[in-house]
């Protein structure tokens, strides 16, 4: 294009970036339904499990930076090609690995990988679609990763005795395990077909005023923290809950946590377009994190498999509902120039947190056995309670006004 000329990311853009993060979400979730059961099958205690759970959230933290300062000057598709390669790296280092230090920096290659490549897919997303929208297109790209995820959960879970039949042993042996959390890695990489297909246009440089900005990123930090301590102290072993606490075989385990993944997804498509739309973004998503507690604590006490699955059920229809808007309230509240880097600064800070919630996770199951999950999910009630609380405190107020820059000049 000749100077003056102006390009921006578009709808066909988005939805090829839809495409791609629901493939790659399909294909990590296979890999990760298993990656427990693997660390298990290696020798591994809870205590380590919860090690290698936050060495990934740590590689997030790690890739923050590498985030931001990479999307300078380029395209939206090189970061997300970048980080994907990385991730793909990381996977193949755990499934050659059986000590505990590689392991964990091959986990730590997933999370660094990942942030980098999701970072600038979100970017990507708020670039390509207009403000009013933007609630409606994050739901759906939850939507799509839930939906994947149910999908993931239950053909995972189904792949278990064909795989073990055919390579002679066990469903829990560590080969077999390798094979179930490789086939999800190869499904993964499948993604850069779409992504391929994605424009590369670089982005713009303009930017907020750096006490506006600076400020807006605190208050979002402060949230992201609460949230991600409490998501690590008990998401990232639901698979270990059900099959610990109730028995819950391989088979029936997909389909149980493919239920949790479809009322996510039903959530995420009606939060954005018929709640938030009508009641404010900040109130939608207040209302809908303080209406899921009571639910978690049912799951957290209750000793009936049914009544465990229809509470974290519900629980999950209302948080992943008010994700979507959160991300679009988020990046709608900086430039398309900062977008990246505020999503990588907010998911340093979650993950962060995150990684030490899965520690303590694993510490206090380690000491507890089974019956410390209610104690996990306790904390997660406390964590998301003073979350939904200080986000009311500190944006019912603010108004996004970060789109000042749709398109990008080329010399």
């Amino acid at each position: 294009m000749g100077r003056g000329q102006a390009a921006a990311l578009g709808r066909r853009d988005a939805v090829l970036y839809l495409v791609a993060a629901a493939l790659g979400s399909f294909g990590l979730g296979v890999a990760s339904f298993y990656l427990n059961f693997l660390y298990r099958a290696l020798g591994f205690d809870e205590f380590a499990i919860g090690l290698l759970a936050g060495a990934q959230a740590i590689g997030v933290v790690a890739g923050a930076l590498p985030a931001a300062v990479f999307t300078r000057g380029r395209s939206r598709r090189a970061a997300i090609l970048l980080g994907g390669t990385v991730t793909g790296v990381g996977i193949f280092g755990i499934l050659v690995s059986s000590a505990l230090f590689p392991l964990l920096g091959s986990a730590m290659l997933v999370g660094f990988g990942g942030i980098i490549a999701s970072s600038s897919g979100a970017a990507l997303l708020a670039d390509a679609t207009v403000a009013a929208r933007r609630a409606t297109r994050f739901g759906q790209q939850i939507a799509l990763g839930t939906t994947a995820a149910f999908l993931s959960s239950v053909i995972a879970g189904a792949l278990a005795t064909p795989v073990s039949a055919l390579l002679g042993a066990r469903p829990d042996d560590a080969l077999v395990l390798r094979a179930l959390v490789a086939s999800g890695g190869i499904i993964a990489a499948a993604s850069i077909a779409p992504v391929l297909a994605i424009r590369a246009i670089p982005v713009g440089r303009h930017t907020l005023e750096a006490p506006t900005r600076n400020d807006l990123v605190r208050r979002f930090i402060i949230i992201e923290v609460l949230f991600g301590f409490g998501a690590g102290s008990f998401l990232p072993f639901l698979n270990l809950f059900f099959a610990d606490r109730y028995g819950v075989p391989f088979s029936a385990l997909g389909l149980l946590l493919g239920v949790l993944a479809v009322a996510g997804s039903i959530g995420a498509l009606l939060h954005g377009r018929f709640v938030a739309a009508r009641i404010g973004a900040i109130p939608s998503v207040v209302l809908v994190e303080t209406l899921s507690l009571p639910f978690a604590l049912v799951a957290a006490f209750t000793g009936a498999l049914p009544i465990a699955v229809a509470a974290l059920a519900a629980r999950h229809f209302l948080m992943f509902g008010a994700s979507g808007t959160v991300n679009a309230f988020q990046l709608s509240s900086f430039t398309p120039a900062e977008r990246a880097g505020a999503n990588a600064v907010f998911a340093l800070a979650w993950s962060a947190a995150n990684a030490v919630g899965a520690i303590l996770s694993g510490a206090i199951r380690a000491q507890l056995g089974p019956g410390g999950f209610t104690a996990n999910i306790v904390t997660l009630v406390v964590a998301y309670g003073f979350a939904a609380l200080l986000t009311w405190r500190l944006f019912a107020r603010h108004a996004p006004s970060g789109d000042v820059d749709r398109g990008v000049t080329f010399a």
